[in-house]
Parts: C-alpha cells; sequence; structure tokens
C-alpha cells in the first residue's frame, strides 16, 4: 500500500509536493512525480519542473524490487495504492512481455495499454474488469486523466475542488493542508475523470438464492479459503488482528492449515474479554500472539491523535479506529508490513444485532445488507485503512474478496438467521468455520464489537468524553 495524490490548476508544484510530504507515512520507501513530460524520484524531485498538472506517489515497499512510481508504458503514465492478487495469472493471459519492475501495479499500466487506442476511458474501463485486487489509482496518456477506486472501496480515494483547483488524494489531510475545505470521498461506483464524477459501476445486489445449504457452505469455504491465501502469496509473514472471535480465528486457522508464518495481534484492558479469548484461542490454534495491556491514561494519550488519523470524531469510529490503530503499531514494531483482518464478515452474513429487529421483514433485511454493503468503504474501510496506515502497515480484508462477496450474496436470510431472537447470527458462516477447523467453542461463539472487546469504549465513554475538552469533540 502506499499513497496517491494529484492535482488540476495553475501552478501546482508547491502544493502536490505538500501533500506528498502529508502522506509520507503511507509510503516511506520513496517518492515520484509526474509533471507534463517530465518523471523525477526522491531526491530529483523538488527539482522538477512546474505545471498545471501533476500527480505523485509515496511507496510503501512490500513485494517487488525498482518499484518506484510513476510508471511509465508508451504515452500512458500510472500512480497506484494497489494490490493485484491475480497479476501473475494477467502476465499470462496478456502475454505480458518486457516487463520493467516485478510491482503489480505495472500490471494495472500494462492492461490498460492493451486496451489503449487513443481513448483513455475506454481501455480503463474495458480494463478494471480483469482486475482482482484492492487499488486506487490515477492515469493519464498526457490529455486526459482517470482515478479510480477498486470496486468494494478498499483503497481510499478523496477529492476536493474550488473554482480554480480540483485535486485528490489518498487521505483527507492531504487535501486540508493545501487550503481544499470541501472534501468528497470518490464512490466506489464512480470514478474522476477530467475533474469531473463519472458513475460507471453498479451497487452490489443480491442474487438468486441458492437453495442447497451445503453447495451454499462449500462454496463459501472455497472461497474463503481462496480469498486468504491470495492475500499472503509472495509474503515470508503476515500479521493477523486477532478478537479470538469466528472471522479472525477462521483467516488465524487457514493461515496455520498452508503453513504461513503468521503472528497474531490483540489488545485490550487487563481483564478484557478479546484478550483473554485471544490468548486462549491461539494457544488452542498453537499460534503466536502479541498483545498490550492498555488503561485509561493509554486512551486518553491516544485520544485525539486517533481523531486526527482516521479524520472522523464519530465515537464509534474512534474506538474501533483506537483498536487498529494500536495493534498494527505493535505489528509495525515487529517489521509486520502487512495486517490481515476480519472486516466485512458482519455485512455479508448479517453479524450485527440490529439486523435481527428486520427478520420479519426479510426484503427490508436483505436491502439493509445491501446498504451496508455498499457504504463499507465510508463507514469502516477508510477508516481501518487509515488506522493502519499511521503506522506504515497495509491492511488486506480476506472477507472482503469479490468472490466470497459473490458467494454471499447468494445466501437466503434463513443460512444467516434462525429467528427475531437469534443472538448467534451468522450461521453459515460459522458452520463453514467449524468444518474448516475453528474450534467449536469459536466457531459458535457470540462475539461483541472491537471497541466493547478491547475494553476502549467503557474507558472512552466513563472516563473521557464527560470530561472537558474532550467532550465538545464528539458528534
Amino acid at each position: 500500500m502506499c499513497s496517491i495524490a494529484g492535482i488540476n490548476g495553475v501552478n501546482v508544484k508547491d502544493r502536490l509536493l505538500c501533500m506528498l510530504d502529508v502522506l509520507s507515512h503511507r509510503g516511506p520507501d520513496g517518492k515520484g512525480v509526474y509533471s507534463g513530460t517530465r518523471i523525477a524520484y526522491n531526491s530529483q524531485v523538488d527539482d522538477i519542473n512546474d505545471s498545471d498538472f501533476m500527480i505523485g506517489h509515496n511507496l510503501l515497499s512490500i513485494v517487488g524490487t525498482n518499484e518506484l512510481q510513476p510508471i511509465v508504458a508508451s504515452n500512458l503514465v500510472l500512480v497506484s495504492n494497489a494490490e493485484l492478487y491475480n497479476y501473475k495469472n494477467l502476465i499470462d493471459e496478456f502475454n505480458l512481455t518486457n516487463l520493467k519492475t516485478n510491482s503489480d501495479c505495472e500490471i494495472i499500466l500494462k492492461v490498460i495499454e492493451h486496451f489503449y487506442d487513443d481513448d483513455l476511458k475506454d481501455a480503463v474501463l474495458r480494463a478494471i474488469p480483469f482486475f482482482d485486487g484492492d487499488y486506487a489509482f490515477c492515469i493519464t496518456d498526457g490529455a486526459d486523466y482517470i482515478v479510480i477506486r477498486d470496486c468494494v472501496g478498499v483503497k481510499p480515494v478523496y477529492y476536493a475542488y474550488d473554482d480554480n483547483t480540483f485535486a485528490f488524494a489518498s487521505e483527507q489531510k492531504a487535501l486540508k493542508e493545501i487550503g481544499m475545505t470541501s472534501i468528497y470521498n470518490l464512490k466506489p461506483t464512480c470514478m474522476i475523470y477530467n475533474d469531473d464524477i463519472v458513475e460507471v459501476r453498479s451497487q452490489w445486489k443480491h442474487a438468486e438464492p441458492y437453495t442447497d445449504y451445503d453447495y451454499a457452505k462449500e462454496s463459501l469455504k472455497e472461497a474463503i479459503i481462496e480469498a486468504v491465501l491470495k492475500r499472503v502469496d509472495d509474503l515470508d509473514d503476515v500479521a493477523l488482528l486477532f478478537s479470538g472471535g469466528v472471522d479472525s480465528t477462521l483467516i488465524a486457522t487457514i493461515l496455520k492449515q498452508y503453513d504461513v508464518d503468521t503472528t497474531l495481534y490483540t489488545i485490550g484492558t487487563e481483564n478484557s474479554q478479546d484478550l483473554k479469548v485471544a490468548r486462549k484461542t491461539a494457544s488452542n490454534i498453537d499460534l503466536p500472539i502479541v498483545t498490550r495491556i492498555i488503561d485509561k491514561d493509554v486512551v486518553l494519550d491516544e485520544f485525539c491523535p486517533t481523531i486526527d488519523t482516521i479524520e472522523d470524531k464519530n465515537l464509534m469510529k474512534i474506538g474501533v479506529g483506537m483498536t487498529i490503530k494500536l495493534t498494527s503499531q505493535l505489528a509495525h514494531e515487529n517489521n509486520h508490513k502487512v495486517i490481515l483482518s476480519g472486516q466485512g464478515a458482519d455485512e455479508l452474513f448479517a453479524g450485527y444485532n440490529r439486523y435481527k429487529k428486520k427478520y420479519s421483514q426479510q426484503d427490508e433485511l436483505i436491502k439493509e445488507l445491501e446498504h451496508d454493503l455498499n457504504n463499507i468503504y465510508d463507514v469502516n474501510l477508510e477508516r481501518d485503512d487509515k488506522a493502519t496506515m499511521s503506522n506504515s502497515v497495509e491492511l488486506r480484508v480476506p472477507f472482503l474478496d469479490k468472490k466470497v462477496i459473490n458467494t454471499a450474496l447468494h445466501m437466503p436470510v434463513k443460512y444467516l438467521l434462525d429467528s427475531a431472537e437469534d443472538n448467534m447470527r451468522k450461521h453459515i458462516l460459522r458452520d463453514a468455520a467449524y468444518e474448516i477447523g475453528v474450534p467449536e467453542q469459536i466457531a459458535y461463539r457470540p462475539k461483541k464489537a472491537a471497541q466493547y472487546g478491547t475494553g476502549i469504549d467503557k474507558i472512552i465513554r466513563k472516563k473521557i468524553i464527560k470530561k472537558e475538552p474532550y467532550k465538545s469533540i464528539i458528534k
């Protein structure tokens, strides 16, 4: 994961370089800039010519060498924040040769180049169905430019404009730093095309429901295992945000079974549920776990920095964001660059308690599930991305793999919930997890949300926000 930024205006160099500096935590391994027909990297960036349209990139190197961006092919120039999980298949499918790097981002560029015939928009729209991964990128042919993100919104893009300038970046703070005030997140259904927002995808919708439970369960098991393994391909080791609940334990179990060098990471107050359960579960599945006990002082110290990191004052988001921020910090201290999480399972398989209320109105429940999936980028993913990337650690989310999502969208309500009083929920996912190898007591244990399980939310609500100056900060 990296950061991207761009700006279209008049003499924009100073503002672009300012944005890249603000985003340097997302990519400490190098930077590059495109201006006019010139490209500069690292120490040469400050000397590049000014122009009216510039794009830039900060590099977090995870896989490959010589990965500095922008990347060039023919007259196309790309900056990308991406993990393309099927890039090896695309090399064969498109017979891609003479590659200049080992970076999966170059494959994005080369596939678009394959379809390019002096129409950048057409080339991008024809290429993106082939991309299996999480991405946000900007590409230009010198005449037009496009910015687009993956179909779920795992990778963030924000944009802002005024009378004279249009700019985009991986985080809001970069846009704020250059004086932009009206800032929006780019919907995964849309692209930026020459400063305009253009709708290019449909929202996720439920499909014809499965009628055979065993078939649905086997399809789900296959999709989840594949999703986990593709996200750790080429990695020597991986970290996992671990609560001891069914979602994270399922990922951990798959990693263990396929001999992936995995370390679990958990934080919580001294007697918190997550710490107790995570330690016990880690012992049961025989994986190493790193924990940190937090208290009121830690939560108080991290309160305002977390708000700055996640760029949101919503109380629930602060609790979750702090959990992820502190946990990924532990992973960073152990030199991990990638961390996995179970994000998305609740939206796909009706894990939240509020879903029970619409059990008797199943059409309405399906609509709510669709709404939550289509808005997960705004509610959860952008927060989680910023929390991990504040520690230069990339977040990967197997449950939001396209194949897992498409499988989940075939599930009828009865595979997810038993009744309006169902406190377990996510039944088909729990059954799949148990059959894959998750211990029975974990597979069928109800789970509290992250901010509650760690004890952070309790400290924030009872010890912090009732006092000045904090109570005036919260939404």
